[in-house]
């Protein structure tokens, strides 16, 4: 069986993404994946991120890796890394069609599911540095209506040991995405575990909002605020709202609380108890076409067996 690239999914600096299908024509099922494509000479950065993926098997709350190949494709060497494919797309995208209208319940559960993937990045050894929520993909709703939310995009990842950091000592180092940098990794370039608590802290605001944290004219504004303001925390929230983001966005980086601190405060405790007696709804099911495999919105039912047969694009 082979791989077969059918459409495109999105892209990055490191290239494009592609859904992709293998058909068992014995059981007349397909397996589908993400696929994250580069050229040969330029896919650096895809295989560090196989590499760390592959530490990270069987995490619940990490995309799972499947597998890595070359391939040749119009003649040009090519990288592919296939994931599990997110039917749901990111939670960028989800927060953009709740229009800021989460409830702390859900937010409290998509918070301690990423706290629950964090724990498992730090306990193989990796900060993540670029936590946010478009790095964060979305999967099916349960029965009460909650998606199953996993950490994806690991190309900016760290190696640090336990109660260790990684420190340029250079002012305006960061590694990740400006918007949800701790103050710490602009001020001395200092990468620690506690980094990727700050960027959670910035995605909770998010969805609790449906708005960044910071305001901004320009980069270098955005830089002066990070370093000499406080995140603005959103005034319409609960009192342990407010204080699970102050835990998050503590200015000393080694006084900020641990996955394990937070994943006990009443937030996320509140959260998991209330979900839990929530009443089933119509659990979202993800559209399924032939052969059992999960379509993304952007493919016709109708146009699934054409494009199948039709795609010239061959992976392995």
């Amino acid at each position: 069986m082979e791989w077969k690239k059918l459409s495109v999914l999105g892209a990055g600096t490191y290239g494009k993404v592609y859904y992709a299908v293998k058909i068992d024509s014995f059981l007349l099922r397909a397996s589908v994946a993400a696929v994250k494509c580069a050229d040969l000479w330029r896919s650096i950065s895809l295989q560090r991120e196989a590499h760390i993926l592959e530490t990270l098997r069987g995490s619940p709350n990490v995309v799972q890796f499947f597998e890595a190949d070359v391939s040749i494709e119009n003649n040009i060497p090519t990288y592919n890394l296939f994931l599990q494919y997110a039917c749901g797309g990111s939670l960028h995208d989800l927060i953009n069609s709740k229009r800021g209208k989460m409830s702390e319940v859900e937010i409290g559960f998509y918070a301690y599911q990423l706290l629950k993937g964090i724990q498992d990045v730090h306990k193989k050894g990796w900060v993540h540095c670029d936590i946010k929520p478009a790095n964060v993909l979305v999967f099916e709703a349960n029965e009460r209506g909650m998606h199953k939310l996993k950490l994806a995009d690991f190309g900016l990842s760290l190696r640090i040991g336990e109660g260790m950091a990684y420190m340029t000592g250079t002012p305006l180092s960061n590694r990740g995405t400006l918007l949800y940098a701790p103050p710490e990794s602009l001020t001395c370039g200092f990468h620690a575990n506690s980094y990727d608590i700050w960027s959670l802290g910035c995605t909770v605001v998010e969805m609790m909002t449906g708005s960044r944290v910071w305001i901004c004219r320009d980069t270098k504004d955005l830089h002066w605020q990070i370093m000499n303001e406080e995140p603005v925390i959103p005034s319409n929230v609960s009192k342990i709202a407010r204080d699970f983001l102050y835990k998050c966005f503590i200015k000393d980086p080694l006084r900020r609380w641990t996955t394990e601190q937070l994943l006990q405060h009443p937030f996320i405790q509140r959260a998991l108890c209330t979900s839990n007696s929530m009443p089933k709804t119509q659990e979202m099911i993800a559209r399924v076409g032939p052969f059992c495999c999960k379509l993304p919105t952007a493919i016709r039912e109708k146009d699934f067996i054409n494009l199948l047969f039709e795609s010239n694009l061959r992976i392995q």
